[in-house]
């Protein structure tokens, strides 16, 4: 190949990576910035030296409206099973004396296959054609999802609820796709935190 032919090549195949490097570089800024924001508005404790690959991985902790929080940036198998992708993790420890469990996911025809055959209706048609439930304890169930524990999951589900909130022992869990990249990310993230100490504080009381 002539020294022509190279120069001509070149900027073909650098610009690429330099768009590449433009877009995880604001990405990478992005996230930590969002970490930033909920440490300063929920006085949490953030953890930004976790690194995989090029990309931080931060963890934010701390009390918050009396109960132990964490939101981390974790890589882990998705919903439908692809592998090792990065996910945004938020974690609210609660009283769960009685083992009651539950898993809450958006219905769409990958989660119908699924997980329809084990779920719970609450009888209120226009959640439940939103999403899926399954439980050990309906009754309870009920109990919490309560008319403003459906109406504010509306509200995040308007707001692109995409994961999964799942109660398991004394951790009430939301995991989604995606790092915490982008404002509309960080309002979802904020309103799910907000109701899942809505959440844990109806427990004590059912």
């Amino acid at each position: 190949m002539d020294l022509k032919s190279i120069l001509v090549l070149l900027p073909v195949l650098i610009v690429p990576w330099i768009a590449v490097y433009f877009i995880f570089f604001r990405t990478n800024k992005k996230v930590l910035g969002n970490y930033g924001k909920l440490a300063e508005k929920y006085s949490l404790n953030v953890d930004t030296t976790k690194k995989i690959g090029m990309k931080n991985h931060p963890v934010a902790n701390g009390v918050y409206r009396n109960k132990s929080v964490k939101i981390e940036s974790q890589v882990r198998d998705t919903l439908e099973g692809q592998n090792v992708l990065p996910h945004t993790v938020v974690t609210v420890e609660c009283i769960n004396n009685d083992d009651f469990s539950f898993t809450l996911l958006k219905r769409n025809k990958r989660n119908i296959l699924r997980y329809s055959a084990d779920s719970v209706l609450l009888d209120d048609n226009e959640f439940d054609d939103k999403f899926i439930l399954q439980t050990n304890n309906a009754e309870k169930l009920k109990k919490i999802f309560d008319f403003n524990t459906r109406f504010k999951m509306d509200s995040v589900n308007a707001l692109g609820f995409n994961g999964i909130l799942v109660l398991q022992g004394n951790q009430i869990q939301y995991i989604e796709r995606n790092l915490l990249d982008s404002d509309e990310a960080l309002t979802r993230t904020e309103l799910l935190l907000h109701e899942m100490c809505d959440i844990a504080d109806v427990m004590k009381y059912n």
